[in-house]
């Protein structure tokens, strides 16, 4: 009687799986093609459709997912980004907004393609161009963040602003957090640690592009590889793409590679408890990249152990936590010489 009772519950929460699975892929085309960058001033389906070589029926329902996620207004038949939507459709924001909706319709139909298959399996090893730039891109977000987290942390600002200072970037992927602090403070060099030649390859053509090619680095290092002492001024960990015996062991050899007084910054996939379907989509996705999901006591529980101090969680921003932890103050410091490893084909 109880599954007989439970089964129209369980369907509906599968039909409203689905609906927001196609909402999702409408509002991802609507990026894609062009459509929410037409949405600046008001404009009809029919000169939409003109612009953009589309078919109008399409551009119709297209739009009406915007209209129904409220991020589109309508008036006498003309329609136009709403002031809430405005931060999202233009600019930096934007851009990272469309990347994680990209990001995350990549590596679901690769999860898919894996799992029929019978070789779904933790672990970030993608080598497909077009996942990693997705998924870098969207560490835009940490510029959001440090925003409001780099300014709380003791001493950081002025140590980035100095000459000679140097930041460490574990699991750079394509250098898009390292691209972004160099952009705000103009004496910063970076080491981006990445062991996947594929995102080493694309972010030295992002780097070079953007112009730091001479104050950002990578290195095909692992972070339990790592053997720098003393020399840096902030290093940010992304735990969800570590596996837990990677993290567990690279934590210390980070402590030990800041100065004194150095400050660690790590990334984890935010598990809000009180919504249980967002809750496992989160565990799921962590899982998925390698690293796993991690609770905010067990994440500060483990810097304090690995002898860090002042650990503190930050909110909640776009899926993400940011966790912050200090090197002991008081080790004499090395040289403000930026640290170089032995690069390895």
């Amino acid at each position: 009687m109880n599954q007989v009772s439970r089964a129209p519950d369980i369907l509906d929460n599968i039909s409203r799986l689905s609906s927001a699975t196609w909402a999702y892929a409408g509002l991802s085309a609507c990026f894609e093609l062009g459509i929410v960058d037409e949405l600046g001033t008001p404009v009809t389906a029919g000169e939409l459709a003109e612009r953009l070589d589309l078919e109008r029926g399409l551009v119709e329902d297209l739009i009406g997912v915007l209209v129904a996620l409220g991020a589109v207004s309508e008036e006498a038949g003309a329609f136009v980004a709403t002031p809430e939507f405005e931060t999202f459709r233009s600019g930096s924001v934007a851009r990272v907004t469309q990347a994680g909706i990209r990001s995350d319709h990549l590596q679901t139909a690769e999860a898919l393609r894996r799992a029929r298959a019978g070789a779904l399996a933790p672990g970030w090893d993608h080598l497909d161009p077009d996942v990693l730039v997705a998924q870098g891109e969207t560490a835009g977000l940490f510029r959001l963040s440090a925003e409001h987290v780099l300014p709380s942390l003791d001493g950081l600002r002025d140590a980035l602003e100095r000459p000679g200072a140097t930041f460490l970037d574990v699991g750079a992927g394509v250098g898009v957090i390292s691209s972004e602090l160099c952009m705000v403070y103009p004496e910063l060099a970076a080491d981006c640690l990445e062991p996947n030649p594929a995102a080493r390859r694309l972010g030295r053509e992002r780097v070079r592009a953007a112009g730091l090619a001479e104050r950002i680095s990578f290195l095909p290092q692992t972070v339990e590889e790592l053997d720098a002492v003393h020399g840096y001024d902030l290093a940010v960990v992304p735990q969800p793409f570590l596996s837990p015996d990677a993290f567990g062991a690279g934590i210390p050899r980070v402590r030990r590679s800041l100065r004194a007084g150095g400050w660690l910054l790590v990334l984890a996939l935010d598990v809000p408890e009180s919504d249980p379907v967002s809750a496992a989509s989160s565990r799921i996705r962590a899982r998925l990249w390698g690293g796993g999901a991690v609770t905010a006591r067990e994440l500060l529980g483990q810097l304090s152990g690995c002898g860090f101090e002042e650990a503190h969680a930050h909110h909640p921003v776009g899926g993400y936590r940011m966790f912050a932890a200090r090197a002991p103050a008081g080790v004499e410091a090395a040289p403000a010489d930026r640290i170089r490893f032995t690069a390895r084909a």
